[in-house]
């Protein structure tokens, strides 16, 4: 048998490298695909516990957005991704300095728990919000006498200040 020429060699190679790639990008998507009908079994549950409440219809998302890693948000600052293996739940919350993972389990039923819970403590905090703004409302939206005056001593100190850079700058360019 004759030996394949370099063009052939080459060839084969490349043909070699091209069904590696696409077995691995269809191991890739295979993972991809069980993480997000994970994802898709919690947010079932998720959505039969927000659809008893309406509040909670209004104020969560349970939504699982494509892309590596898929996510199921569960409002704005929050989400599930199957991190660190496939097979894995973690609940992140993002704050503003950073990003706290709240729990990493295997156990769906421990995750729906962790989240109710997450949601029930926002429902509480939204209408603790509502009621501090309800109040403000009906007094009218008014300051204390206290606020009023701190506000206007701090107006004044800053105009005098102001007046002062101006005048020190104003002379400064006369001479």
């Amino acid at each position: 048998m004759q030996p394949l020429s370099e063009d052939r060699r080459l060839n084969a190679a490349v043909r070699q490298a091209r069904l590696a790639q696409a077995e691995h990008l269809d191991a890739i998507f295979d993972i991809r695909d069980a993480k997000q009908l994970r994802l898709a079994n919690l947010q079932g549950d998720l959505v039969a516990i927000a659809d008893q409440d309406t509040e909670a219809r209004i104020l969560f998302d349970l939504t699982v957005t494509q892309g590596e890693p898929p996510r199921l948000w569960v409002d704005g600052t929050a989400y599930v991704v199957m991190e660190p293996d496939p097979r894995s739940f973690r609940f992140i919350q993002e704050t503003q300095d950073s990003r706290e993972t709240v729990l990493e389990t295997r156990d769906r039923a421990a995750m729906v728990e962790r989240v109710t819970e997450y949601m029930a403590h926002r429902i509480v905090d939204r209408e603790r919000k509502l009621v501090v703004k309800r109040d403000r409302l009906r007094n009218g939206g008014r300051y204390s006498a206290l606020m009023l005056a701190a506000s206007w001593i701090c107006g004044f100190a800053a105009g005098a200040i102001l007046l002062l850079i101006f005048s020190v700058i104003g002379g400064f360019a006369h001479l």
